[in-house]
């Protein structure tokens, strides 16, 4: 539903590239589900927990919704402010829910469910085509034609044509999330990370008898990289370097956390663990970056040779020579009597001026390294005037 309603506001902004209109929809995706998915934890950990016995005594506008599931009337009273007791236990009872009971439930409704009802579809046609037929109202049947050797492939080619198309954004967001939760509030319930390599070892499996199975065979494309989805990813890891020191802070009395009441938390010391929390983020970011720029993946290195190779190609079929290979032991050429004449025969056949002169003196590049090294030398000041 979340998605339906993301793609129907990205309709109406009428996007000109299809680029731009997968970025804003991977947004919106993730607005709309970091709302429903942390918002609830984020209420418990900090409204409930520290301002609790102020808050929740004046939310009686909620007793006609909670009316129908109470068992007494004892459950709808209004506690009174002394009275008031917050559930520390509260927290973690919500972080175990969406880190192991919704993984559950997701991998039933994804898995499960799906083929459920695709069976049941599948069965629901047969005994309506066999219904049909026996009336003699049913339509001709579309295999009647096909050639026979060709019947058990066309007929697996119609068994997929009726399956769904799969969406692999539906994984990726599932993955973001899950990544959310284990950033935000692993620190709750340290058994958080636990909980998704099990959860991800049997969607891995899961996710692939899902794509052979139940889903049309997906068309490969090519792509960089996640796109969005790793602006996603960044956002959440900045705000758990927030939120995990928030917690600890206001955890830290025995992970039992504030009584209800905001005069226990003080506000700087809260404000001075999230400040140096967030700066040790950002330098770990920062050198893990610089780590990693310094290491060239394969595909970098090849990509960078494919591209020197193109360069030296191009290079040989415009000059016509590799101008790339430098000889690796100088031979100096030796003057005789013999190439003086020749140079002088040379230059007699065609115009020569300062230029030609110049480039006839240096005709190497080890010559033109000795040139520059005597000038240097010649300009360099001697020992007896610098201490002068």
């Amino acid at each position: 539903m979340l998605t339906t309603v993301a793609t129907r506001l990205n309709d109406y902004e009428n996007w000109e590239t299809t680029e731009s209109y997968e970025s804003a929809l991977t947004q919106k995706i993730f607005v709309l589900n970091f709302i429903t998915s942390y918002l609830p934890i984020f209420l418990t950990a900090f409204v409930y927990v520290p301002f609790g016995s102020i808050v929740v005594p004046y939310l009686d506008v909620f007793n006609l919704t909670a009316r129908p599931f109470a068992q007494t009337e004892k459950q709808l009273q209004s506690p009174d402010v002394g009275a008031f007791v917050i559930d520390p236990s509260r927290l973690k009872k919500q972080v175990i829910y969406f880190t192991v009971t919704a993984q559950i439930v997701n991998f039933a409704l994804e898995t499960i469910l799906p083929y459920v009802k695709r069976r049941g579809f599948s069965k629901y046609q047969e005994m309506k085509s066999e219904k049909a037929a026996k009336k003699g109202g049913g339509g001709p049947n579309v295999s009647i034609d096909d050639v026979p050797e060709e019947a058990e492939f066309l007929k697996r080619v119609r068994n997929e044509a009726e399956l769904d198309v799969y969406d692999v954004a539906t994984d990726l967001r599932e993955m973001v999330v899950q990544f959310g939760y284990l950033s935000l509030f692993s620190v709750v319930w340290p058994l958080t990370p636990v909980s998704f390599i099990i959860n991800n070892w049997i969607e891995l499996r899961s996710d692939a008898v899902k794509i052979c199975l139940e889903m049309q065979r997906p068309t490969p494309q090519r792509a960089d990289s996640i796109g969005p989805w790793l602006d996603s990813l960044e956002f959440l890891a900045w705000l758990g370097s927030i939120t995990t020191a928030a917690l600890a802070y206001l955890f830290s009395n025995d992970g039992l956390g504030p009584d209800g009441t905001p005069a226990t938390i003080q506000g700087w010391a809260l404000l001075l663990t999230i400040f140096f929390s967030e700066h040790v983020f950002l330098l770990v970011r920062w050198g893990v970056r610089l780590a990693l720029s310094k290491i060239d993946s394969p595909g970098m290195e090849k990509e960078r040779g494919e591209r020197f190779m193109v360069r030296k190609r191009y290079l040989q079929d415009t000059l016509g020579r590799d101008v790339l290979d430098v000889p690796s032991d100088y031979m100096e050429e030796k003057i005789t009597r013999a190439s003086l004449e020749e140079d002088a025969r040379q230059s007699s056949l065609r115009t020569t001026g300062p230029k030609e002169h110049f480039w006839s003196r240096q005709r190497t590049w080890e010559e033109s390294a000795k040139v520059g090294a005597n000038l240097i030398e010649k300009m360099a000041p001697k020992e007896g005037k610098k201490q002068q």
